[in-house]
């Protein structure tokens, strides 16, 4: 009932501080309202290593993968408003494994913010964001025997990720930004209680909120001509568990070699408490997990343009 309570209280804090904030500035307003601006840039890359009788060792393989981003941008004199998807998906096919196809990438991200344009580089920021992924994740171990074993330890929406915050901006420059949000509700999601207890939750439970505090630092710019890097870093504690940070970094630089051809490295570090990983060692516990990716490929963009 507790948790509850705390939900609903978020939910009615961003409730209310959107529609003050829309109100605001609509009766403020001294131009026509601002179409909104959209970006999309959608990405597929291919890799494949061929071996016949090779005395150098190795192992015949292929992978392909596809992205998929897309923002929406509306600014007008007294606010802007943001919406944006990160999608992602990739496997690898090697020919000598028992299970020969394996995930190599897969995220589904949605989110959106509205900043109420409080002083030149101050806003007040309402927020959300959701997080899973598409398809079945696997773990891969030998056993005794030395035969390849397949453990599932993930599903979409095992787990899902939605936190909703409210809070102040400061942007010293244009492609930077950090949020302070003292009011923050991160919410746990586990289809199949199977995983509760790996990503946090009580044995059985589908469902963990928490009240806490969110800070999140952003920077997006083109450091040199068709390179950009962009970083989002985030931390999240509860409030009774202020010593133990949530912590979520994605890094991204994406480098244009010309109009349809893309090279982009992506990465993310993620420092989670309450989940459970298998260490390189073979032993679980709590530890930082890390995840990069190169991908080389045709990328088509459209945008930044107007509606």
């Amino acid at each position: 009932m507790m948790k509850t309570k705390k939900t609903n209280l978020v939910f009615l804090i961003l409730f209310l501080f959107s529609t003050l904030s829309l109100t605001a500035q609509d009766s403020t307003s001294v131009t026509p309202p601002k179409k909104w601006k959209h970006g999309l840039q959608v990405g597929l890359n291919f890799s494949n290593v061929g071996l016949v009788n090779w005395s150098g060792g190795g192992e015949s393989s292929y992978s392909f993968g596809g992205l998929l981003n897309y923002k929406a941008i509306r600014e007008t004199d007294r606010a802007i408003t943001r919406l944006y998807t990160d999608l992602a998906f990739g496997l690898i096919n090697q020919s000598n494994s028992r299970f020969p196809f394996k995930k190599t990438d897969d995220q589904l991200n949605l989110g959106a913010d509205y900043s109420y344009k409080w002083h030149e580089k101050v806003l007040l920021t309402a927020a959300g964001d959701f997080r899973t992924q598409f398809a079945k994740g696997y773990e891969y171990k030998n056993d005794a025997n030395g035969v390849e074993q397949e453990i599932q330890i993930s599903d979409f929406l095992a787990p899902g990720y939605l936190n909703l915050n409210v809070g102040i901006t400061y942007t010293p420059v244009k492609y930077a930004y950090i949020t302070y949000s003292p009011v923050a509700n991160r919410m746990t999601f586990v289809r199949d209680t199977v995983f509760s207890e790996r990503y946090g939750l009580d044995a059985g439970q589908q469902l963990r909120d928490q009240l806490g505090m969110n800070v999140k630092v952003g920077f997006d710019k083109e450091i040199v001509k068709n390179v950009t890097l962009k970083s989002i870093y985030n931390m999240f504690a509860q409030y009774d568990r202020l010593t133990e940070w949530v912590v979520n970094w994605d890094l991204t630089i994406d480098m244009k070699v010309n109009k349809f051809m893309n090279v982009n490295f992506t990465s993310q570090l993620i420092y989670d408490p309450d989940v459970v990983v298998t260490r390189n060692d073979g032993t679980q516990g709590q530890d930082i997990q890390f995840k990069h990716a190169l991908n080389i490929g045709l990328v088509y963009r459209l945008g930044i343009s107007k509606e």
